[in-house]
């Protein structure tokens, strides 16, 4: 018998319990539960629930790794073979605690390669937005360096990082975007600081000529449909949204790519195109680094595949050395590291 994060119990429980009141017509009832202990069989989860209560949930059968993805899974990867090149980000020792003093990192440690993509799979709440948010420049570190084409970046500006860091967010409506700005401006975002031909007067006037062409330039080469580049953002679908902000960033020449979650929401057809642009990415010799709960997604795209678990890196593996269970397995309880 094995047993796992508690989460999995607690959240495996709601899930079932509110399965049980859709099929009975019952309305959901928020009751204010603590899990005391929980075990895992290869056909049930046993919760105790209190001194006296122990439910047994079926869980049909399915492998951990099942349970999180909800069937299962055979991949292959659509990756050409392609021998990486030079280190050209690297992350070292990496700490990060919060305001009550609790580690949201731990000596994280990483090397991306130009014409690799490096995956980071885990649980959500595992210390992988803080990683981002640590490249990107949106928290201060405890310790550690961060460097990008041996750059120590580790106290630059973001604009600074800017320079060196292509960044596509979780949150496109929040972080990738300004949704009531148009189409054209959120093309040009990041480019209108970097490159001094988007600007008049030392940057202080737009210039809407160059910004229109780079607008129809994206809008072309990652087949954006738009009725107008100078309608609002937020009148594209979520997919068209994507290519947008995929796009604007692929073109900057950032050595470096950070992906947080790309495919998050899209469809299968909208997903299908970024998979292609990230693969495109690879090729060209950027280095990549791709944070996604995805499995499917990972095994697809990666090189290597990187498990969080409670702020650490638990694994470093090669795709074709490890299988999506190991993987699963070590999302859910941690152990191998050494690496």
């Amino acid at each position: 018998m094995m047993r796992y994060p508690i989460w999995v119990a607690a959240l495996i429980l709601t899930i079932s319990l509110l399965a049980a009141c859709s099929s009975s017509k019952l309305e959901p009832v928020a009751i204010p539960i603590e899990i005391e202990e929980y075990t895992f069989t290869p056909s049930s989860i046993e919760v105790k629930v209190g001194q006296e209560v122990t439910l047994e949930l079926t869980n049909n059968g399915l492998l951990p790794h099942e349970l999180m993805i909800g069937r299962d899974v055979i991949f292959s990867s659509r990756r050409t073979p392609q021998k990486a090149g030079d280190v050209v980000a690297r992350i070292d020792r990496l700490n990060l605690v919060n305001d009550d003093r609790r580690e949201l990192l731990k000596d994280i440690t990483l090397e991306v390669r130009s014409g690799e993509i490096v995956g980071v799979a885990g649980v959500e709440g595992n210390g992988q937005f803080e990683l981002v948010n640590s490249i990107i420049g949106l928290i201060q570190l405890a310790s550690g360096t961060i460097a990008v084409n041996q750059q120590d970046i580790t106290h630059a500006s973001i604009l600074e990082r800017r320079r060196l860091v292509s960044f596509v967010p979780q949150d496109r409506g929040k972080m990738g975007a300004a949704i009531d700005a148009s189409i054209m401006e959120n093309a040009a975002m990041t480019h209108h600081r970097l490159n001094p031909k988007f600007t008049h007067w030392r940057g202080i006037l737009m210039d809407y000529r160059v910004m229109g062409a780079f607008s129809d330039n994206l809008q072309k080469l990652f087949s954006v449909s738009m009725t107008s580049k100078t309608s609002p953002f937020k009148s594209l679908s979520g997919g068209n949204q994507q290519k947008v902000i995929v796009g604007r960033e692929f073109l900057l020449s950032s050595p470096f790519v950070v992906l947080d979650q790309p495919t998050r929401g899209l469809d299968v057809g909208s997903i299908e195109y970024v998979h292609e642009q990230v693969l495109r990415m690879r090729s060209e010799g950027r280095a990549v680094l791709l944070i996604s709960a995805d499995l499917e997604e990972l095994f697809l795209l990666a090189d290597r595949i990187l498990v969080m678990y409670r702020g650490k890196l638990v694994a470093n593996l090669a795709v074709e050395e490890t299988s999506v269970e190991e993987i699963g397995l070590l999302m859910l309880q941690g152990s191998e590291q050494n690496l």
